[in-house]
């Protein structure tokens, strides 16, 4: 099928709509972690069973990021796997505001994690069949970046002000309600793109060829490897950051909210600028210099524990790992395959990578925190993965672009 022919005002509406869509996704995502002194104490939960409320996020983005990644490689289509899913996920945030049991929030969370798993690779997607030159590498940095400005920067202050006020159901009221409107947006301005469809045996057959040939290809299986371990380390500090800081360095939330926000604005242009740079330079070189300082968190939390210093590179570093999502899901894997599996190969890096480094990950390192050393066992791990990603990188063999 023929499509209307991609203009600038209208690549720009669409960026800032998917900006606004991840940036509440992630907000949403994350919001517990904001809050998780106020939730654990009224639902009276443990360390653990706190982060198994994110870990049920990522174990049920993981199977929804390959699934549709699948299906949206047969159809072809990209918007029809984005407006449905997100009109489910809003009112399944409301709902979580009337609950009042682990259970029930965590069930919440975890059918909530179905919905949203493929939304950013979906959204990528369909403003890479809009664009007007080549500067995908930007565009995905924008629509990263709105995690970094709503979920990062000014989400922990205005979600603290929610939860002062309304308690922490107001969180899920707020999110809940943002995300309606913004899958509402979707559904009835922005066009339906169509892509290559997987030229191969129908049912099972064209899914199992579709592995073998990505399997066989040296960028995608080291990409896939690089995001368990990103994400495994970027989830680990975003969740047992906030951990730390009350519990070893004693800050109050209100404080704990401010140095949440100051990690989130510092990352605002590192979001964009990584992403950006893969444009002009190598993604490979751009990926280990961002890891390398990535490093410097956990390590400081470990050799500096208790020190201001430590706070300093937490905020400074902390979130600098998502930045590099863009490129190793998108930018790398989108120069070396056919684009009839850029959809299969951005769900099952998504979905593996959610899976281990997102949920297992967590769990196992959730039944740490509260032993005495939890805090300082869990930063060793996290610094074991950034090495991890680092060494990967390295034997990464970058393809040129494409025209």
């Amino acid at each position: 099928m023929e499509q209307t022919k991609p203009t600038k005002g209208y690549l720009n509406y669409i960026s800032l709509l998917f900006f606004l869509a991840y940036g509440f996704i992630m907000l949403d995502a994350n919001g517990v972690t904001f809050f998780s002194d106020i939730l654990m104490e009224e639902l009276h939960i443990t360390a653990a069973q706190y982060s198994s409320l994110n870990s049920a996020i990522w174990c049920t983005k993981a199977v929804s990021s390959i699934v549709v990644g699948i299906l949206a490689d047969r159809s072809g289509l990209r918007k029809v796997f984005v407006s449905p899913l997100l009109f489910v996920a809003g009112a399944l945030s409301i709902l979580t505001a009337f609950s009042n049991s682990f259970i029930l929030i965590l069930c919440m969370r975890f059918v909530w994690g179905l919905c949203v798993g493929a939304t950013l690779s979906m959204l990528v997607s369909i403003v890479s069949k809009n664009l007007i030159r080549n500067d995908l590498g930007a565009r995905s940095g924008f629509i990263s970046c709105g995690s970094a400005v709503i979920a990062s920067t000014l989400g922990p202050m205005l979600l603290t002000q929610v939860v002062l006020r309304f308690t922490w159901r107001g969180s899920f009221v707020l999110t809940g309600a943002s995300i309606l409107i913004i899958a509402f947006l979707i559904q009835f301005t922005v066009k339906e793109v169509h892509c290559e469809k997987i030229n191969n045996q129908a049912g099972a057959n064209a899914f199992v060829s579709s592995v073998f040939e990505l399997a066989r290809n040296r960028s995608f299986m080291l990409c896939l490897l690089i995001g368990v371990f990103e994400c495994a380390g970027k989830l680990t500090i975003s969740i047992f950051g906030p951990l730390y800081l009350t519990e070893i360095m004693s800050v109050d939330p209100t404080t704990k909210g401010n140095l949440l926000s100051a990690m989130g604005l510092i990352y605002i242009p590192v979001s964009f600028i990584i992403p950006a740079l893969a444009d002009r330079f190598s993604a490979k070189k751009v990926m280990l210099i961002t890891f390398l300082l990535c490093l410097i968190t956990p390590l400081s939390m470990v050799l500096m524990e208790g020190r201001a210093i430590s706070i300093a590179t937490l905020v400074l570093f902390g979130n600098w790992a998502a930045a590099t999502v863009s490129l190793f899901i998108y930018v790398i894997p989108g120069r070396a395959l056919p684009e009839h599996l850029i959809g299969t190969a951005n769900g099952i890096i998504m979905g593996v990578s959610v899976f281990v480094g997102g949920c297992v990950c967590p769990l196992i390192l959730g039944k740490f925190a509260d032993s005495v050393q939890g805090i300082r066992d869990i930063m060793w791990a996290c610094s074991a993965m950034f090495m991890l990603c680092i060494l990967l990188t390295a034997f990464l063999k970058e393809n040129k672009k494409k025209a």
